[in-house]
């Protein structure tokens, strides 16, 4: 109840609260900038549909994007995480920047999106959860006893465990795993749940918030974070630890076929492969000698707004494309294209490539997964607004509406995208041999549903 009490008292004094964070930002640098001809800090166009925006697009030859979702299917998406049946779960928010509704009944949601049909389209979207507070990491979980669905989401001010017991398609139980997490901020919270193979979710911490993190919400403070710095998590709820330290605002991440991490970060490097211990730049932040990481690149990517991160691991993307990651612009509307140049065992990134532009400068996008049909998923928050401090947090053109999900995919030889299987249908043979899959999503998949049929004595 304390929590929900502050996040009212929040409100109340967000312009006294954003007005000093704007402050520390100016001796720092803006939160959002970009290169002449990047968006400006409020777009004066009206919004398009999805129609239109799509025809706003441009790619390189032989690749196609196509709709999958849009409002009224979902809200503002954040984080998009898929299972292992081929569907693809989406946090998505109309609260967005306040962590509590005006009433105090949250109005924000997580749906679970599937059926796609050749041109994308998902046909089916059922809300897995409502009364959410600005959600962001998602991470849906191998089905438990009796089919049980449950996914770990963050939502303030807390890291819960959602489920639906009773499978009608609705979490009916809701249980605390690690919290409560500080607020002050919400432009990057808790997000990029990612489930490693060491069986620990890994995450970012965002901006500005110090959390003192306590096991379920009770007990003693187990972790303490200040700004950045990325994090991992026992999915039951049992331990929590620090992983890296430093950073500023990081939002995406992802792993590569060798395990390696990456991240994007709003205001230190757009791209950094992770090193467990290691220290890496950020705002307010001294970087430990004796710690320090390698840098992932020197180029600033043109702007400050970076939030999403995806690697090409797919056959369904040309042969040249492999082993190169995607990432999310939001303050110049575009994807980058970057290429790893492995030195050793450090990669390094000299410049990045335009690969997504869009003339439609509502275009931000937050999140990208390559999907198990080998399609690269994008979440677009769809907003004439990305500044969070720059622009009043009450701007009257902040958009509360618009949201929309785009798949990219390539019709050359590899054809487009093909419908996911639904790996918990497969028979023991028919799992282990897509531990093989050209697909990184796929292996990642499988191995998660090996692991989860193989507990106890349980036969895979």
């Amino acid at each position: 109840m304390a929590a929900w009490q502050a996040g009212r008292r929040w409100q109340g004094v967000a312009g006294r609260v954003a007005a000093g964070l704007v402050a520390a930002l100016v001796q720092a640098g803006p939160a959002c900038i970009g290169p002449a001809g990047a968006s400006p800090l409020v777009v004066e166009s009206e919004p398009l549909s999805p129609a239109e925006e799509r025809a706003r697009f441009k790619l390189p030859p032989g690749f196609e994007i196509q709709l999958v979702a849009a409002e009224p299917q979902i809200q503002k998406p954040m984080n998009m995480a898929f299972d292992a049946r081929g569907r693809l779960w989406v946090t998505h928010s109309v609260e967005y920047p306040f962590p509590v509704a005006a009433d105090g009944k949250p109005r924000d949601g997580l749906t679970i999106l599937e059926d796609f049909a050749a041109d994308g389209r998902a046909r089916k979207a059922t809300r897995f959860a409502d009364g959410l507070n600005i959600p962001i990491g998602v991470l849906p979980l191998p089905e438990g006893p009796a089919g049980e669905t449950a996914a770990i989401v963050w939502s303030i001010p807390n890291i819960w465990k959602l489920t639906d017991t009773d499978g009608d398609g609705t979490a009916d139980r809701r249980e605390v795993l690690y919290g409560p997490f500080e607020f002050r901020d919400t432009h990057g919270n808790q997000n990029a749940f990612r489930l490693g193979a060491d069986g620990w979710v890994y995450a970012n911490h965002g901006f500005a918030n110090n959390s003192q993190v306590k096991l379920r919400g009770d007990g003693p403070v187990v972790l303490t974070m200040r700004s950045g710095n990325t994090y991992r998590f026992r999915p039951d709820g049992s331990a929590i630890e620090l992983v890296t330290a430093g950073q500023t605002n990081p939002f995406g991440m992802c792993f590569d076929a060798l395990g390696n991490r990456f991240n994007a970060d709003c205001h230190s490097k757009p791209l950094t492969m992770l090193l467990r211990g290691g220290s890496y730049e950020g705002i307010g932040k001294e970087p430990d000698p004796l710690g320090t990481a390698p840098e992932t690149t020197g180029h600033d990517h043109g702007s400050t707004g970076i939030a999403a991160v995806a690697i090409c691991d797919t056959d369904r993307f040309p042969e040249e494309y492999q082993g190169s990651v995607f990432v999310g612009n939001v303050c110049t509307n575009l994807v980058h294209r970057d290429r790893l140049e492995w030195r050793g065992s450090s990669p390094w990134v000299e410049k990045p490539e335009d690969f997504l532009t869009c003339d439609d400068w509502w275009f931000r996008p937050v999140d990208m997964r390559i999907g198990p049909d080998g399609g690269l998923y994008i979440a677009d928050f769809y907003n004439c607004i990305i500044g969070h401090y720059e622009v009043d947090l009450k701007h009257p053109r902040r958009d509360r509406e618009r949201g929309r999900i785009w798949r990219v995919v390539w019709n050359g030889a590899a054809a487009a995208a093909a419908p996911a299987a639904d790996l918990t249908a497969l028979p023991a043979a028919a799992l282990v041999a897509r531990l093989a899959d050209r697909n990184e999503t796929v292996r990642q998949l499988a191995f998660e549903q090996v692991v989860e049929r193989g507990r106890g004595d349980a036969e895979i």
